[in-house]
């Protein structure tokens, strides 16, 4: 069996009609990163202002900032991975600081009621990256939001090809500029689900994509478009038709959350039974995790699942930010977590008999 590491496009929901709005407010671009681009600089930032950055992040999500010319500070963050209010006034203070990005990890919404208090005292702008925690933050109630903007990565929670989404919580600010192009065409959006149906046959036909030389090629390929992706351009787009159909689909996004969260429930049981540390063995109503976040002190467990068909993966792994690479001993919590955390999947397309495999692998671990 092959446990695919992202959800399926779900066909019978492309066809039908949605039952809500599920776009409005939102500004789209083709990846969240340059959403984030967009939100600083409608907060009013400009080249060279600084922003305060957990160094538990992806690079190529932060390239394009560096690139536009802000300088970024970096701070560790907690062994619960939240952010430390002390040494968030230790940076402010030492450092011209404009902005903060507070990231919800893996779709475990945190509270961040006292580092915006701080950084609203300070005159710093709060965003909320929310990248991993779509289906967590996408329909909560407004007034609970405490950040000026999010940013959304929907592609991580979604089975689509674009899915980068800016959220401006505050009337002061201005709006995002916006372009009546598409995020990505029409021709590209249908390749995606194409290529995503062989996907699904291949898998179902018992080919591991996970294995050794399909994985080194999917990284070669991946690390070169980021390389390649700085992309500069602050101006919004319309969101893919895919993306539309989903998430104007009240009855599919509640139907993908329920199912998570049973996935999650099942095999986080079973792990601890198994005496797995887990990075939360339960979860709060309302939130949805991205993963099953297993703790793999002697190595190997992502590399053990993968061949055996299990989409599993670490993050940001290969896509750690140099300065915090270079600077290991200031981030230690960071360079643990980098190293140590193992992602299990349990999204939407999973059912109780995926998530049995999952656990009959890992029993033999």
């Amino acid at each position: 069996m092959i446990i695919s590491a992202r959800p399926y496009p779900n066909f019978k929901e492309l066809s039908s009609n949605g039952d809500g709005s599920g776009v409005d407010k939102m500004s789209f671009y083709p990846l969240g990163r340059a959403a984030l681009l967009s939100g600083l600089v409608a907060l009013g930032l400009k080249k060279g202002d600084s922003v305060i950055i957990p160094a538990y992040m992806c690079d190529s999500t932060i390239r394009p900032l560096k690139a536009y010319g802000f300088n970024l500070v970096f701070i560790d963050i907690e062994k619960d991975l939240s952010l430390s209010v002390d040494k968030l006034k230790k940076v402010i203070v030492e450092s011209q600081i404009k902005a903060l990005l507070v990231v919800h990890y893996f779709g475990l919404t945190q509270n961040i009621d006292k580092v915006v208090d701080i950084c609203h005292e300070y005159g710093i702008k709060v965003v909320e990256d929310t990248s991993h925690s779509l289906l967590s933050q996408f329909m909560r109630n407004r007034s609970s939001i405490k950040g000026d903007i999010e940013i959304f990565s929907m592609r991580k929670s979604l089975p689509v090809i674009d899915g980068g989404a800016l959220r401006i919580n505050n009337n002061c600010y201005q709006s995002a500029v916006a372009s009546n192009s598409s995020c990505v065409s029409m021709i590209s959006d249908v390749k995606y689900l194409i290529l995503r149906l062989f996907e699904k046959i291949a898998t179902g036909l018992g080919v591991n994509i996970y294995g050794r030389l399909m994985n080194d090629i999917k990284t070669k390929l991946r690390s070169k478009a980021n390389n390649e992706d700085c992309n500069l351009d602050v101006k919004s787009c319309q969101a893919s038709w895919q993306l539309r159909k989903y998430l104007s689909n009240e009855k599919y996004l509640q139907d993908s959350r329920k199912a998570i969260v049973s996935n999650f429930n099942q095999l986080s049981l079973a792990l601890q039974k198994l005496e797995f540390r887990l990075l939360v063995g339960s979860v709060d109503k309302g939130v949805i995790p991205q993963a099953c976040v297993v703790y793999d002190y002697k190595g190997g467990l992502v590399d053990y699942l993968r061949l055996k068909g299990i989409g599993a993966w670490r993050w940001p792994d290969e896509e750690m930010p140099d300065e915090v690479i270079q600077h290991a001993d200031v981030y230690p919590n960071t360079i643990f977590f980098d190293k140590k955390l193992v992602l299990i999947p349990i999204h939407q397309s999973l059912g109780v008999k995926q998530i049995d495999y999952i656990i009959q692998v890992l029993s033999r671990w």
